[in-house]
């Protein structure tokens, strides 16, 4: 029998990333649905589950993508409410990774805990943190027991983007603005870690910076010649970029990643009803070995 992945997204194109990943990872026929509203998503529950024998569910996923995290929280919802209408025997396997945030944050935040083991009471900052992967290293961090600040060039950026992480994780994250260098100043100037989460090719942090402070390790997400932290190539893995600081930088957390991403595909299809979230993506990931 044949294991069929749909693969839902609320952008008008599917992820050509994603869908190649769902192949490699086993996957034997990927049917992008686009454009997807919460409205549509119990028309696709309720069609894969009438389909197959009970026994057989475990051949059919769904696959959340797209852009905008807070809309696949509402997808995800909207898909666990059609399934509480429905015989605990239908069920299929769930998986949610917009904008592959959760594999990638995941990723990071076991290549951090395994140069500083632990993270409570250790401050943080999420330099240019409002996009999906800034966001979602943001709640690990923060249900790590860290305290996060999460930085934007505008103000009303973060307070908002902390505004749904509260809401939707319940974890309180510090908006900052930091939109020059004495602002990006202030807000790395006691972290313990920092992270850069900006666009790729966009230099956010110069040495000349954060050489000035106790940080102990600082990890770039953009793999993009000039990476976000200066000083950091994208291939380093937990490297002493200066003495007592750890860089970490994108190549390195992306292997990972791309480990995750394989392994959450993979077991979808290995029992039904299984919901791979952020908790549980990130507890896949810390089952790898880091190095």
């Amino acid at each position: 029998m044949k294991k069929i992945l749909a693969y839902v997204t609320p952008e008008k194109h599917a992820s050509l990333f994603d869908v190649i990943v769902a192949y490699d990872s086993g996957a034997d026929v990927v049917v992008p649905y686009t454009e997807i509203t919460t409205e549509d998503m119990r028309d696709i529950i309720l069609s894969g589950v009438f389909t197959r024998h009970s026994d057989d569910l475990k051949n059919t996923a769904i696959f959340i993508g797209g852009h905008d995290v807070d809309m696949g929280e509402e997808l995800l919802n909207s898909i666990l409410k059609t399934f509480n209408e429905l015989p605990d025997s239908l069920r299929v396997s769930v998986a949610i990774d917009p904008d592959g945030a959760y594999t990638t944050s995941s990723a990071c935040l076991v290549k951090i805990k395994s140069s500083l083991k632990e993270l409570s009471g250790l401050n943080s900052t999420i330099l240019a943190g409002t996009g999906p992967v800034g966001q979602m290293i943001s709640v690990l961090l923060a249900m790590e027991g860290s305290n996060v600040t999460l930085t934007s060039r505008r103000i009303e950026r973060a307070e908002n983007v902390c505004e749904m992480i509260k809401r939707r994780y319940n974890v309180e994250i510090k908006p900052f603005e930091a939109k020059n260098d004495e602002t990006t100043e202030k807000a790395v100037s006691d972290s313990d870690i920092v992270i850069t989460t900006g666009p790729e090719g966009v230099r956010i942090l110069p040495r000349r910076i954060w050489s000035r402070f106790p940080i102990k390790v600082l990890a770039d997400l953009s793999a993009v010649s000039p990476c976000g932290i200066e000083g950091i190539d994208a291939n380093d893995d937990c490297r002493e970029i200066e003495r007592g600081k750890i860089g970490i930088g994108a190549l390195a957390i992306g292997k990972l990643k791309m480990r995750c991403h394989h392994e959450v595909v993979k077991r979808l299809f290995e029992e039904k009803g299984i919901i791979l979230d952020l908790e549980r993506v990130y507890e896949i990931a810390r089952g790898f070995d880091p190095t």
